[in-house]
């Protein structure tokens, strides 16, 4: 065996990786000492990534590998084997022929993989979250891109459950697990006392240089709603993922203590500035952050976000302009809206426990002359077991100022108290309780039932404040 360590002469790599390359080989060619010819069993070593095959070729100023024979690409996010690949340690560019492997969690075989560095293409693709030799779900693509935040973007799409196959789509757009459960993967189903049964759809188009969200939702006693965001991100990372917006109604998991729909209370470890503008039309959108659940807009709006780390935490920002109509009140008006809201990050209390901070404000101006503010804090205390049990406890405080013309504006409570238990065990268990403590009453109740499951996961969610019942079928990666 022969080993050889060098430095290239490339840019500085993150503070985390080392620039010494690390070459095992049976038998080296060393060619004006940058590049080499490795064969035997080779391996080459950069930080956390590791290539090894019968042979390899490497430059180790530029960073490029071409490597042949059983080829294996592994690093912090995975393993992937190949027949032959070129690729850039440095960069993650490259491009792999006749994969299998493992990235994620997500199992991936496809005739050639692509990397621009920050997302994943392949061609002639399957892909599952399942561990097993028969898996219970399998998607089979042409082509599939899969993002850095764990977007999945397929075209001319088979979808088989349980051995059989239902579902073929030209397009489908979703968020992969990440060790938790994924957006819906199929059209989630409900039943809400006064809008009788459900049926809700959502997915992103790409288009060129922008991103289009749709979200359509079918009721029995109630028209149709529709809503449509059009966004363009504006800050250069090469991430594509729509930002979400800030007004409680459009924001479903906004922390621990909002929604069952949220796994975690961390703020995201993105360092980034984010920003991005959209246009958004929507039709019969209904407002749920409310004791009422029979408002509903109608309107389009334009508008500008913006998010960075802030304090140890995460600001998020948000300028709207836009015409609105509410419904059944028939208030129209034009209004100019900021939102703003900042999370702290947590602070341990100790090996189990932990508390956060959140501050949201909205301010608008209406084209009657009306003016209205909000601001609320939230404060939560959470125990996590290291276990089967979660548990969350919190107060939240809200103020207004002003006048707005629109119902769904103002807050119906002003001071409550949350309380949330999560239990995971061969049944997982979410319970979110929501005390009015100026009525003395219960807000709202929100219980999240899952059966065992290995990959496919069903959720049973009830609201007792949307008076709806709904259920979920989602992917999780192990």
């Amino acid at each position: 065996m022969f080993c050889l360590c060098a430095t290239g002469g490339w840019s500085a790599p993150p503070p985390e990786e080392t620039d010494a390359w690390h070459l095992l080989a049976q038998r080296v060619e060393a060619l004006q000492f940058r590049r080499f010819i490795a064969e035997g069993n080779a391996e080459v070593r950069w930080g956390t990534r590791c290539v090894r095959a019968q042979r390899i070729e490497g430059d180790m100023e530029t960073g490029w590998l071409v490597a042949t024979g059983d080829v294996v690409f592994t690093d912090e996010r995975g393993t992937l084997h190949a027949t032959q690949t070129r690729i850039n340690l440095l960069t993650r560019e490259g491009e792999l022929s006749d994969v299998r492997g493992e990235v994620e969690g997500i199992h991936i075989t496809a005739d050639v993989l692509r990397s621009d560095g920050s997302s994943l293409h392949m061609q002639n693709v399957t892909l599952t979250t399942c561990d097993r030799e028969s898996p219970h779900f399998l998607l089979g693509a042409r082509s599939l891109s899969l993002s850095s935040a764990l977007r999945l973007r397929a075209r001319q799409v088979s979808l088989s459950l349980w051995g059989n196959r239902y579902v073929t789509l030209p397009y489908l757009s979703r968020r992969i697990g990440g060790r938790q459960p994924s957006e819906p993967l199929l059209p989630q189903v409900g039943y809400s006392r006064r809008r009788g049964l459900m049926l809700y759809y959502t997915d992103i188009l790409p288009q060129s240089g922008a991103q289009v969200r749709y979200g359509l939702r079918v009721f029995t006693r109630h028209d149709p709603e529709v809503r449509v965001d059009i966004s363009r991100r504006l800050d250069g990372t090469r991430d594509d993922e729509p930002l979400p917006h800030l007004e409680p109604a459009e924001r479903p998991a906004v922390s621990f203590l909002d929604t069952v729909s949220t796994t975690d209370w961390r703020v995201p470890a993105d360092s980034r500035r984010r920003q991005g503008a959209f246009l958004s039309l929507r039709a019969n959108s209904p407002v749920e952050g409310l004791q009422r659940t029979d408002l509903y807009l109608r309107g389009v709006e334009l508008g500008y976000q913006f998010s960075q780390p802030a304090g140890g935490g995460l600001l998020e920002t948000e300028w709207r302009f836009g015409w609105l109509k509410e419904s059944p009140s028939l208030i129209s008006a034009t209004r100019a809206v900021a939102l703003l809201r900042w999370q702290s990050g947590p602070v341990a209390l100790g090996n189990q426990f932990s508390t956060d901070l959140t501050t949201d404000a909205r301010a608008g101006a209406y084209s009657g002359g009306d003016s209205y503010g909000w601001l609320r804090a939230q404060w939560g205390v959470y125990w996590d077991s290291g276990g089967a049990i979660q548990a969350g406890a919190g107060l939240s405080v809200a103020t207004t100022l002003g006048r707005s013309p629109f119902l769904f504006d103002e807050l119906e409570t002003r001071r409550d108290a949350r309380f949330r238990l999560r239990f995971r065990g061969h049944w997982e268990l979410d319970m979110l309780g929501i005390w009015d403590m100026e009525h003395h009453r219960w807000r709202d109740w929100q219980i999240a039932l899952s059966p065992p499951a290995h990959c496919i996961q069903p959720r049973l969610l009830w609201s007792y404040q949307q008076r709806q019942v709904q259920l979920q079928v989602s992917l999780v990666t192990r």
